[in-house]
């Protein structure tokens, strides 16, 4: 009976990794799962500011000095909070009726920090004309984990579309 507790020790072993291993394959990360659903909460925050409505596309970024943003209207890059915060706020009146389709080419996180590249193509009225307007963006924002969970900390969105051969 002795020699058979050696063998059978090892046997429990290897079933126990096997199920742990096999466990954890099957169980979705965490992490990744997290900054999922962020994103989903970022398209839904976005179409609300398309709507005219800039609080809760504010709500998600971070409100550090280090944030910045280069938006889709032109001009200079917003840095620090305060500036980016009345930015949002401007760009949010510029919107109402909005629709939007999003076009994630890549998404990833990794530790405490991500990023997407996406294509946005937007239709709107400017509050007062009754026309529609389209817009279409490349995007790139970068993401932060922070104790309140994910937040945005860069925004680049600019309409240059058109595609060049190279020289």
């Amino acid at each position: 009976m002795k020699n058979f507790i050696p063998p059978l020790i090892f046997i429990f072993a290897l079933l126990i990794v096997f199920t742990q291993v096999s466990f954890a394959q099957k169980t979705p990360d965490k992490y990744k799962v997290e900054f999922q659903t962020f994103l989903a909460k970022v398209d839904a925050a976005q179409l609300e500011l398309q709507n005219g409505k800039a609080e809760a596309f504010k709500s998600i970024w971070s409100h550090t000095d280090d944030v910045t943003l280069s938006g889709g209207f032109g001009g200079t890059i917003e840095k620090g909070w305060d500036n980016v915060g009345k930015r949002l706020e401007w760009v949010g009146k510029q919107f109402s009726n909005g629709t939007n389709t999003i076009e994630r080419l890549v998404a990833n996180a990794n530790g405490n920090l991500g990023y997407v590249v996406q294509l946005e193509h937007l239709r709107f009225k400017v509050p007062g004309q009754e026309t529609d307007t389209t817009r279409d963006y490349r995007v790139t924002m970068i993401f932060r984990r922070e104790p309140a969970g994910w937040r945005i900390v860069h925004r680049h969105a600019d309409s240059q579309m058109t595609k060049q051969a190279p020289k």
